[in-house]
């Protein structure tokens, strides 16, 4: 049984060959060139774009963009795995209602009469990532794929996923902000904490001054999940976010650089926190 993923799942290269997923990668725009997001397989005619070389272009005033995966690169994907003997197929991209990727996945999957399945788990990151990981452990213990994908469709209902941007500047460039409302909290210091959860990107919170939105980060952080922090070239603040959690008791497993292409939205200086599910058994 094969997987598939797209490079927003935050997979590094040796979880790559540990889970067996074939990861198809989206692709950046910076100064009018077009990059690979790091470590992709699927454009191999691409220079590679880092997080640090990312977040030091995006500090000179750079405006890099994100291009979806299209059906090509899914399809690409689906028929190597096929071709190496997988009888099936399932693929995990990004949540749908977040990237035009997940329709590329699905229009790829039609063309081979069933033997791709793709799950929509509504989430991306550290919690795409759980989501294959434990699809892995089930398939591996014998359960049925077409059960995986069912319990998996959703996943990112029992994510924790969240984050404090740097500077409001990239949620304006997004559209996500308006610059009227970007300009007025700059000028008060405020800032969201904005959660990526239950198929919703929206602010959870707005703190006067960054420690103090770092604070409620780690005071609304749920019991019974495992717990990551993630920064943009922060880490200070990632330290701080550790030490917040610390003091509540939670034990953080690891701290990770955000990945390009969540990067380009969230912007330099962002701090997260993401936390997932314990390994089910099979």
């Amino acid at each position: 049984m094969a997987l598939v993923t797209d490079s927003t799942a935050d997979l590094t290269p040796a979880e790559w060959a540990e889970l067996r997923v074939s990861v198809v990668g989206l692709t950046l725009e910076v100064g009018g060139t077009l990059y690979s997001d790091p470590g992709t397989v699927r454009r191999p005619g691409l220079p590679v774009m880092d997080p640090a070389t990312l977040v030091r272009r995006m500090e000179e005033g750079g405006a890099p963009r994100t291009s979806q995966a299209v059906p090509g690169d899914f399809r690409q994907a689906y028929a190597e795995a096929l071709e190496a003997g997988a009888e099936r197929v399932l693929c995990f991209p990004v949540a749908s209602h977040l990237s035009g990727t997940f329709a590329s996945a699905v229009t790829a999957a039609q063309e081979f009469g069933g033997q791709v399945e793709v799950v929509d788990t509504g989430t991306l990151s550290l919690g795409l990532g759980a989501a294959v990981r434990q699809a892995r452990v089930w398939l591996d213990g014998g359960a049925d794929p077409g059960e995986v994908a069912r319990r998996l469709a959703g996943f990112g209902n029992r994510v924790f996923l969240r984050f404090v941007p740097g500077s409001l500047r990239w949620l304006v460039a997004g559209g996500r902000l308006s610059r009227v409302a970007g300009a007025a909290a700059g000028l008060l210091n405020v800032h969201p904490v904005i959660r990526a959860e239950a198929g919703k990107v929206e602010a959870a919170a707005r703190i006067r001054g960054f420690h103090a939105a770092l604070r409620e980060l780690a005071r609304s952080f749920p019991e019974g999940l495992e717990a990551t922090v993630l920064h943009a070239g922060n880490p200070e603040g990632a330290r701080t976010l550790a030490g917040e959690l610390a003091l509540r008791n939670v034990r953080v497993r690891a701290t990770r650089e955000i990945t390009a292409v969540l990067l380009v939205h969230a912007g330099p200086g962002t701090v997260g926190l993401v936390g997932v599910p314990p390994l089910e058994p099979a």
